[in-house]
C-alpha cells in the first residue's frame, strides 16, 4: 500500500496493520489522513469483510473512517506510484498535467460461496456467461463490456471473472491436480487431470481466450502485455472457508497462450506414510531408510508422481523438537510445522545449490533438497551426506537403477555415489477402482497372459459407463446406470506402486565398478526388491486397482528381470 497525503507516521501504522492482517489484496488504499478521519479508497465498498476491517481501524487508531470507489486502475496507479501520481477526486496529476484514469471493470470482489456447492454437478456450459465483446479485433480489446447478471454470480460481477472461478470452482469438485487452459485454432479447451488422466471438461469460443487468459495472467500477477515469453506466477482462490493455492505458468504457442495451473495441496492430514506405502515390505524399507543419521536417500518419478508427497511424510515422522529439519523447494508444497523451508528464487540467484551450501551453516540434521538437476547440486548434496547429514532429494530417472547411472551421467564419480547414497525410491500413481461400480471378473489367459503368468485368477475391472470425455450429466445415460461418485469414470483417488532399492554391499561394488542399470537392478531383484510392475501386480490381486493402470504406468518387461 501507498499513501498520498496526510500524518505519515500513521499512515505507516496503518499500512503495516493492513499488511499483517489482510494477506491478499482486497483493493484498498489509503487516500488521506487528518486530525479526525482516514479516507479509504476500495475497488469494491460494499464487500462484507471491509466493513469489519473498517470497525477495527477505527477503534485502533481513534478515527472514522470513509469508503470511496475507486477503479481497479486507479488502485494500480496508487500502489505503483511510479510516476509520483497523486488521486485527486478521480483525477491523477502527472507531470503537472489534470488526467483522467480509466475505469476498469468490477473486479476483486469475494468468490460467491454458492456459485458451486461440492454436491452440485459441474456447470458444462461457460456459454451462458455473458463474455463481454471487445468491440474490435482480438489484438486490440476494448475496455467496454457488457454486463450480465444472473442470480447464480454475484451482483453487477464482470462474467470473464465468473467464468474463470468457474472453472477453478470445478477443479475443486473434480478433485482435480492440473488445470490446462489451451487455445487451439477454433476454440479455448479446458481440461482437467484427474487421478492422474486429462479430461476435457469445457469448450469456450474462440474469441473469448484472450479475455480467461488476461483474466488468469491478473490474478497470478503476471505481465498480462507479454505474450511473447514464458511466464510463472501464483494466485490464491478462496473456496468456502479454504484457501487454495495455485502455481501458474504460461507458454506461447501458434493459438495464443497456453496456461497451465497445479494445484498445490497444503492439507498435512494426508502425510502419512503408512497410509501411503501400502505392503510391509516396502514400508519398512523405507522408514528404515528415512531414520538414518547420515546419507542420501533418492527418491525418482515423472512430474505429479507423489514423490514430494511421500518424502513430506518421512521427514513429518522425523520432525522432532530436538531435530533440525530445513527443505529448500521450489515451490514450498505443504507447510510443515516446526521446519524451516527455503522457497527458490531463480531471478534473485536463489537456486538450489545456492540455498544448499548456505544451510549448511544452519546446523542442520535433516535436509530435503526438492529437486536435484545439476552436477554442483548433486555433488554439495553428496558432501553433506558425508559430513554427518541426512539428505533427501528427488531426481528425474525411471526407476531405482537408472537413479544410479543419472548421477553417474551428471558427473558424480562412482565412488562418491556408492559411499553417500543409502537407498533409492521410485514411484508411480495409479488410479483406484471406484468402489461403487468397479467388478470382479475371472481372468482371461489368453486376453490376461501377464495376470495368467503372475498367478492372479480374478481381475478387477473398472465398470466405466461414460460416453466421452465431455459428458457427467446422468441424462445421457438412460439405458444404463451412471455412478455419480466417480462421473462415470470406473476410477476414484490413486494409490502408489514403489521400488524401493537399498544400497546394499552387493549394490555398492557394482556402483563402484560403473556397472550399467540392468546388472544393478537384477542384483537389487535378487536380493528381495519388488518391482514397480511386481508391486502394481499386487494391486490388482487385491483388488485395489485394474491391469490396464499398472501397464498404464510400467515397463511389462520388468515382471522378468534376468
Amino acid at each position: 500500500m501507498k499513501s498520498i497525503k496526510g500524518n505519515n507516521q500513521i499512515i505507516s501504522s496503518i499500512n503495516s496493520y493492513v499488511s499483517d492482517q489482510l494477506k491478499d489484496s482486497l483493493g484498498i488504499v489509503v487516500l488521506s489522513v487528518n486530525n479526525n478521519a482516514i479516507e479509504i479508497g476500495a475497488i469494491n465498498p460494499e464487500y462484507d469483510k471491509l466493513k469489519d476491517f473498517v470497525k477495527d481501524i477505527e477503534k485502533k487508531f481513534s478515527k472514522i473512517v470513509s469508503i470511496k470507489k475507486i477503479s481497479s486502475d486507479e488502485w494500480r496507479s496508487i500502489l505503483k506510484n511510479e510516476n509520483h501520481q497523486e488521486l485527486v477526486e478521480g483525477f491523477a496529476i502527472k507531470n503537472g498535467d489534470k488526467v483522467k484514469l480509466p475505469e476498469f471493470e468490477n473486479s476483486f470482489k469475494e468468490q460467491d460461496k454458492n456459485l458451486f456447492s461440492l454436491n452440485s454437478p459441474i456447470d458444462n456450459n461457460l456459454e451462458r456467461f455473458d463474455f463481454f465483446e471487445t468491440g474490435g479485433s482480438e489484438e486490440e480489446p476494448s475496455e467496454e463490456i457488457n454486463i450480465f447478471d444472473d442470480d447464480v454470480l454475484q451482483k453487477n460481477e464482470d462474467p470473464v471473472i465468473s467464468a474463470v472461478r468457474a472453472i477453478l470452482t470445478a477443479s475443486i469438485k473434480l478433485s482435480a491436480s492440473d488445470i490446462h487452459a489451451e487455445p487451439l485454432e477454433d476454440r479455448m479447451r479446458i481440461r482437467y487431470r484427474v487421478d492422474g488422466v486429462l479430461q476435457e471438461v469445457y469448450s469456450l469460443p474462440k474469441t473469448k481466450s484472450r479475455a480467461i487468459t488476461s483474466r488468469i495472467k491478473v490474478m497470478s500477477k503476471l505481465d498480462i502485455a507479454e505474450r511473447r515469453l514464458p511466464q510463472d506466477g501464483r494466485l490464491r482462490y478462496r473456496f468456502n472457508k479454504d484457501i487454495l493455492d495455485f502455481r501458474v505458468s504460461t507458454l506461447p504457442g501458434k493459438w495464443g497462450e497456453k496456461i497451465v495451473l497445479r494445484i498445490l495441496k497444503s492439507d498435512t492430514s494426508l502425510l502419512k506414510l503408512n497410509k501411503l506405502i501400502i505392503f510391509k515390505e516396502e514400508l519398512d524399507l523405507v522408514r528404515n531408510m528415512g531414520n538414518y543419521p547420515y546419507g542420501i536417500f533418492i527418491a525418482v518419478g515423472p512430474t505429479g508422481s507423489g514423490k514430494s508427497t511421500t518424502l513430506y511424510s518421512i521427514l513429518n515422522e522425523r520432525n522432532i523438537p530436538d531435530v533440525n529439519i530445513t527443505t529448500v523447494e521450489d515451490p514450498v508444497e505443504y507447510t510443515l510445522d516446526g521446519i524451516h523451508q527455503v522457497q527458490v528464487i531463480r531471478e534473485k540467484g536463489l537456486d538450489f545449490s545456492r540455498a544448499l551450501r548456505s544451510l549448511m551453516r544452519q546446523d542442520p540434521d535433516i535436509i530435503l533438497v526438492g529437486e536435484t538437476r545439476d552436477k554442483e547440486t548433486a555433488q554439495t548434496a553428496m558432501e553433506a551426506a558425508l559430513t554427518g547429514h541426512m539428505v533427501f532429494t528427488t531426481l528425474h530417472a525411471n526407476d531405482t537403477s537408472t537413479a544410479i547411472t543419472r548421477l553417474a551421467e551428471m558427473g558424480i564419480p562412482p565412488y562418491l555415489i556408492g559411499s553417500s547414497v543409502v537407498g533409492v525410491m521410485a514411484q508411480r500413481l495409479v488410479r483406484k477402482v471406484c468402489k461403487s461400480c468397479s467388478r470382479v471378473v475371472n481372468a482371461d489367459p489368453l486376453k490376461d497372459k501377464l495376470a495368467f503368468d503372475n498367478g492372479i485368477k480374478k481381475l478387477c475391472k473398472a465398470n466405466i459407463k461414460r460416453k466421452n470425455n465431455n459428458e457427467f450429466n446422468s441424462s445421457y445415460f438412460k439405458d444404463e446406470k451412471f455412478c455419480q461418485f466417480c462421473n462415470g469414470s470406473g476410477y476414484k483417488g490413486r494409490l502408489g506402486l514403489y521400488e524401493v532399492m537399498r544400497i546394499n554391499e552387493d549394490t555398492r561394488e557394482l556402483i563402484m565398478q560403473s556397472a550399467n542399470a540392468k546388472t544393478i537392478k537384477n542384483s537389487s531383484v535378487k536380493n528381495g526388491m519388488r518391482t514397480l510392475l511386481n508391486y502394481g501386480l499386487e494391486l490388482v490381486k487385491e483388488g485395489l486397482t485394474t491391469l490396464e493402470e499398472v501397464e498404464r504406468v510400467c515397463l511389462l518387461e520388468d515382471a522378468g528381470i534376468d
